[in-house]
Formats: structure tokens, sequence, C-alpha cells
């Protein structure tokens, strides 16, 4: 059942960071992942931006691997084969998912 609960809170205070990552239509998912949650290899047809919130993440992609923390931003470009796993504490980051960027035909 739909309910509409009133509330009482009317001031909000977002990142600016996490407000960057808004595109012009769609959304900013956030992610909480428990300390030893894998995302095994897979790929995305979009792009994505990552913004890393709190706790740390083992981020693995096709050419490398790094442990990124809170103010770090990791832009995977679609189709990029990538892994994490959450660290001790777990993590929260925001993801930004966006077409991929048109491929330049003209030469420029």
């Amino acid at each position: 059942m739909t309910r509409i609960i009133t509330g009482t809170k009317t001031e909000f205070s977002i990142d600016p960071a996490i407000l960057d990552l808004l595109p012009a239509q769609g959304c900013v998912e956030l992610q909480r992942d428990a300390a030893g949650k894998v995302h095994h290899f897979h790929t995305h047809p979009v792009d994505e931006i990552l913004l890393i919130i709190e706790g740390a993440l083992r981020f693995s992609w096709e050419d490398g691997e790094r442990i990124v923390q809170p103010g770090d931003t990791i832009l995977l470009p679609a189709g990029t084969l990538h892994q994490s796993e959450a660290l001790q504490g777990g993590a929260i980051y925001a993801i930004a998912t966006r077409p991929p960027a048109a491929a330049d035909t003209t030469g420029n």
C-alpha cells in the first residue's frame, strides 16, 4: 500500500561533489557494501563514475588494482572489466551512470 508520511525535515545537505555527478536526467545511486562484499569481475554498457564516501574498496580493473578511500573518484568507461571488494568496516559510495561518450568520427 502506498503511503505518504508528512515530514518535518525541510533542509538537506548534499556534498557538492555528489551533486556534480548528477546527470542532466537520471540519478545517483548510493551503495553500501559490508566488509568482504565482492562484486566479481563484470562490465557495464554505460560509463560509471564512483565517488567513495566512507570506508575503503579494493578496486581491480583490466590494467591494475588500487585501494580507494573517501574522496577518491573512479572514472570507469563503458565496457571496462572491473571488480571491487569492500575492506574492513565496509564502504559507502555514490555511483552515477551515463551513456558512453560518443566516439569522435570527425578525425578531430
